[in-house]
């Protein structure tokens, strides 16, 4: 009658549920090496999903395991380097004329942009570049020689209506100075016209709200698209 009593109570005291704690252990353990994945850059999804897979089989039990290759061949895209460098070299270029508060770089996912003010290339409602911006448009053509991309000249204005006797809209307006930067750039510089393509938004790209006058004098700007060279499959 002793031996019953002790067995019971050696049954009562195991706990159904303790496997709870080490399944949650081993997922949170999961959950973490997969945000340390992401956290350090782009994944290879594809050996992702195999990685996945084989875990998903492994914790059901399924001794069916799908063939991974090793962790190691997972591939982590840090960025492309080229890229990068191509921004770094516009930068010191830029510094090294005294042209920072002149020319702005924007990166962006289509390319590295340099970013003109109107009151740079040309006066207000005109399409003609100016003489005094024969300099800044010199050491942009350097930059473009020292580069392979392709570039995209994007003319842009603020929200004021353009109706004069020349442009009857700021589409007009702002295809008109995207095509006298690049006229410079083939006929005065002799750069290879292939590489150019021109476009004009009109006052459809804004950077900023055109609420206030400094806001619209950002606006009416020449973006350089030095565009991304994407890479051969």
């Amino acid at each position: 009658m002793q031996r019953r009593k002790k067995r019971k109570k050696a049954e009562d005291d195991i706990n159904p549920d303790s496997w709870l704690a080490t399944y949650s252990d081993t997922i949170t353990l999961l959950l973490t090496f997969f945000i340390l994945l992401y956290s350090m850059s782009a994944v290879d999804s594809q050996k992702l999903k195999e990685l996945s897979e084989s875990l998903k089989h492994s914790l059901t039990g399924n001794t069916d395991i799908a063939e991974v290759e090793d962790v190691t061949d997972l591939k982590f895209k840090t960025g492309n380097s080229d890229y990068e460098d191509l921004s770094k070299k516009l930068d010191n270029t830029i510094k090294s004329n005294g042209l920072t508060d002149v020319i702005k770089i924007r990166e962006e996912d289509r390319g590295i942009v340099l970013q003109l003010d109107e009151s740079i290339l040309f006066d207000p409602g005109k399409a003609e570049l100016k003489e005094n911006s024969r300099e800044v448009l010199e050491t942009i053509t350097t930059i473009v020689n020292d580069t392979d991309n392709d570039v995209l000249v994007e003319g842009n204005t603020d929200n004021i209506p353009m109706n004069n006797e020349v442009f009857q809209s700021n589409w007009e307006l702002s295809t008109a100075r995207a095509v006298s930067v690049v006229r410079y750039f083939v006929g005065n510089q002799s750069l290879k016209p292939t590489r150019f393509a021109v476009k004009g938004y009109g006052e459809y790209k804004p950077l900023v709200d055109n609420s206030t006058p400094e806001n619209r004098a950002t606006n009416r700007r020449v973006d350089i698209l030095m565009v991304e060279q994407k890479e051969k499959k």
